[in-house]
């Protein structure tokens, strides 16, 4: 059995590439590459984004494939199945994928990080929850092909919860309301202060006490549930552990994403100063140019003023 996961990442397209493709983890023969060579896929993503000047916002999206420890798979079994979805999801179509399968955990585990450019018509990358479902089925039938087990309903879902369960598909349930606003809070949340108040912003109370195992979420309506029983309804990890480790994750990106707009913000500067020295310079020559082959007011060497020729220059720089 595979699962797929999108996973919401803050990191630099540099920082993503090299944990994917890092030694101890994989090895090259695990790592690949589609409509782009795996080992140089930083190089040939980042390419892409200056060919169509979209070097801000989303650098990438970030999925993995993960099976099951039970699974009987090889190692270069699951990297076959990494390139084949790969290259079956549309979505990907016009976009540079890397993707690298993993050995550094107790399961085997493929992830595919998908730069947010088009080499072909320099679109942003963009997928639906419609999409997403789209691509756990392609994977769900290429595992069938190959004699693999697939996702099937949890054995824990009793009548009471298979209801649930039916009803938060149908977006009806009020604990859908707070898995998504949970959810959100776990992914933009820097610290624990950040998680209860942007929660509290959705009407949602917190009661997190470190004397008590778990952690109880109150709607504006007095419903209440378990970060447990989240975690078991929506296969999403809401415990202590993983909350706490999400908000330093999302610290240290905010601050690394804020260095990079910063060094970039330089680069941009310097650019421009250097570009602006370089046209004056231009000017200066043209002008030189001019007075040696007309004389200083055009006249020496009877030339009317309205037979003055006109110069025009261009640069990269664009005002």
């Amino acid at each position: 059995m595979a699962v797929i996961k999108a996973i919401n990442s803050h990191a630099s397209l540099a920082r993503v590439i090299n944990y994917i493709t890092k030694d101890g983890k994989t090895d090259k023969s695990l790592i690949g590459g589609y409509n782009c060579r795996g080992t140089h896929a930083l190089f040939e993503m980042k390419a892409t984004k200056k060919m169509w000047r979209k070097n801000g916002g989303r650098q990438y999206k970030h999925f993995v494939q993960s099976f099951s420890p039970d699974e009987k798979i090889s190692l270069q079994e699951a990297h076959e199945i990494a390139a084949e979805l790969a290259a079956a999801w549309e979505k990907m179509n016009g976009y540079e994928v890397c993707f690298a399968t993993h050995f550094d955990r107790n399961h085997i585990h493929s992830h595919f990080v998908v730069n947010s450019v088009s080499f072909v018509n320099g679109k942003k990358f963009t997928y639906s929850k419609r999409d997403l479902q789209n691509f756990k089925d392609i994977s769900d039938r290429i595992l069938q092909s190959k004699g693999l087990s697939i996702c099937q309903p949890s054995k824990k879902i009793t009548s009471y919860d298979r209801y649930t369960y039916e009803q938060i598909c149908k977006g009806e349930s009020w604990l859908a309301d707070i898995a998504v606003a949970v959810l959100t809070a776990k992914q933009n949340a820097k610290s624990k202060a950040e998680f209860i108040k942007l929660l509290s912003e959705q009407n949602i109370k917190v009661t997190w006490e470190d004397t008590r195992k778990y952690i109880t979420f109150t709607n504006k309506d007095g419903k209440k549930v378990r970060n447990k029983k989240l975690t078991e309804i929506f296969k999403e990890d809401f415990t202590k552990e993983a909350l706490l480790n999400d908000f330093g994750r999302n610290g240290t990106g905010a601050a690394i994403d804020q260095i990079e707009r910063e060094l970039n913000a330089r680069e941009s500067d310097r650019y421009i100063d250097e570009t602006e020295r370089g046209e004056q310079a231009f000017i200066g020559a043209e002008q030189d140019t001019y007075t040696e082959e007309y004389g200083a007011d055009g006249e020496e060497y009877g030339i009317d003023e309205e037979d003055r020729p006109t110069r025009r220059y261009h640069s990269g720089y664009e005002r």
